[in-house]
């Protein structure tokens, strides 16, 4: 058994992830600590679990300029470069991270693969660690389409092998010309440059920097990475070395604050009515949620509000994530329900249907519970490439809320609704997935690097 600090951006959806990772540690009788560059103590303590708060990332390291003109600004950027980057480089360097390290003492650490600074450390001080995603793949690999795109292999001419790759060489053009504006507008100050700037000071291996495309600046391709995805919910491809599949953290049993809708109706009694079967009430159980990290689309809203309207047998649940107003919406209808935020494991275990934006920890939440998707993505980061994953795999399917109106919408739920193929797909994907809890994939493997690391 061993000692083991776990360090994540702290966002919501990794944070779930990590306090389900940490459990299944726990019980293999590990000590884990948490940690994140967040203040979500409170939320980690509630779960009984040790967590270490660390200052808050920088994504710009660089101090203010003074200057009150465009001109201005880029001239004090460049006549006072040398003195800005040693500013900058001086903000990036993560005192507080191993000043925690050289307290805890933990055997190993497992750190976010968002987490560069920490990763670069941790290599200067000789620390044992594992990098921790939560996404799909990251890594450009034959077949595999960047993950910010809805590309499905082998579908359309977008999908085939060579455009794939033509994509990919079009991606790393554009952002290598982003990075290099990017580091001259700045004097050399931006994250990127001030990320290689440590990495040096700290005799990083340059050669296992790959420019990422999402996320952030870098990824990595020697470190070893604990995926907490599954390999059978990716399209077919050949994984990079070193990256291991430990299957989806969903931390079914997390505590949920009870909600009102705003109209402040309880959940329970919103639950207790779609599931009575009665007749004259709703039977089936919709719910939509908006990604807290950012507004929901407001027009894609108002068309699947009346979508539902003409349907009693259908109960629409909304979490609008805290940054719309039901206002906002115009005219509600009796059979839609709208919170600020849901507590969405509640609503999973009696949903029929879930209507998301394709983050990926939801996607992992609806195969927990067996609900079928509707993908509206949100077409933002990996949100593409995962509702891609979903169609693909017949767990629900993939729609563009820029194009269907409220009929097109409602057909689809209908689709999702009444073709049994979305949950014999949902089923059989439970079963190829179940392994990984089974087996114990996770403390299988993150105990062979507790062994090479007293081996060491």
């Amino acid at each position: 058994m061993g000692k083991l600090f776990i360090v994540t951006t702290g966002l919501t959806g990794i944070l779930n992830a990590s306090l389900e990772l940490t459990r299944r540690l726990r019980l293999a009788g590990h000590t884990v600590i948490l940690g994140a560059p967040r203040p979500v103590g409170d939320r980690v303590a509630a779960e009984g679990i040790e967590f270490v708060e660390l200052p808050a990332i920088e994504l710009d390291p660089a101090p203010p300029t003074t200057a009150t003109s465009k001109i201005g600004r880029l001239a004090e950027r460049w006549l006072h470069r040398k003195k800005r980057r040693a500013a900058a480089l001086a903000a990036y360097r993560p005192e507080a991270f191993l000043a925690a390290v050289e307290q805890l003492q933990p055997d190993l650490l497992l750190l976010d693969v968002e987490l560069h600074e920490y990763i670069i450390a941790a290599y200067g001080n000789h620390l044992n660690f594992v990098l921790l995603s939560q996404w799909f793949s990251l890594w450009r690999r034959p077949g595999l389409p960047y993950l910010l795109t809805d590309v499905i292999p082998g579908e359309g001419p977008a999908g085939q092998p060579d455009a794939i790759d033509a994509h990919w060489d079009k991606v790393v053009a554009q952002r290598r010309r982003m990075f290099s504006k990017m580091a001259l507008l700045s004097g050399g100050t931006d994250r990127r440059s001030t990320l290689l700037s440590l990495a040096r000071e700290y005799n990083f291996p340059l050669a296992t920097i790959r420019e990422n495309f999402w996320p952030g600046v870098f990824t990595y391709d020697r470190f070893p990475v604990l995926a907490m995805t599954a390999r059978e919910m990716e399209f077919p491809h050949v994984p990079r070395p070193h990256l291991h599949y430990v299957g989806p953290m969903v931390h079914a049993d997390r505590q949920e604050a009870d909600a009102r809708s705003h109209a402040g109706k309880p959940l329970a009694e919103i639950l207790a009515e779609a599931g009575s079967g009665n007749p004259s009430l709703p039977k089936k159980l919709l719910l939509c949620t908006v990604s807290t990290l950012s507004v929901g689309d407001l027009a894609f809203l108002r068309n699947l509000l009346l979508a539902v309207e003409d349907r009693p047998d259908w109960c629409l649940i909304i979490g609008l994530g805290g940054k719309l107003a039901p206002t906002e919406l115009g005219s509600v209808p009796d059979n839609v329900h709208t919170f600020a935020y849901v507590p969405q494991l509640q609503v999973l275990r009696a949903a029929d249907l879930s209507i998301n934006h394709a983050g990926i920890h939801t996607i992992h939440e609806c195969l927990h519970f067996g609900v079928p998707m509707l993908i509206y993505s949100g077409k933002q980061s990996d949100q593409p490439g995962c509702a891609a994953r979903v169609h693909y795999h017949r767990l629900g399917i993939m729609a563009d809320k820029d194009v269907d109106g409220p009929a097109e919408i409602q057909a689809k739920i209908e689709l999702v609704l009444t073709n049994a193929a979305f949950p014999e797909a949902i089923t059989q994907m439970q079963k190829e997935t179940a392994h990984y809890l089974e087996d114990g994939r996770l403390e299988h493997l993150v105990a062979d690097y507790l062994r090479k690391t007293k081996a060491t």
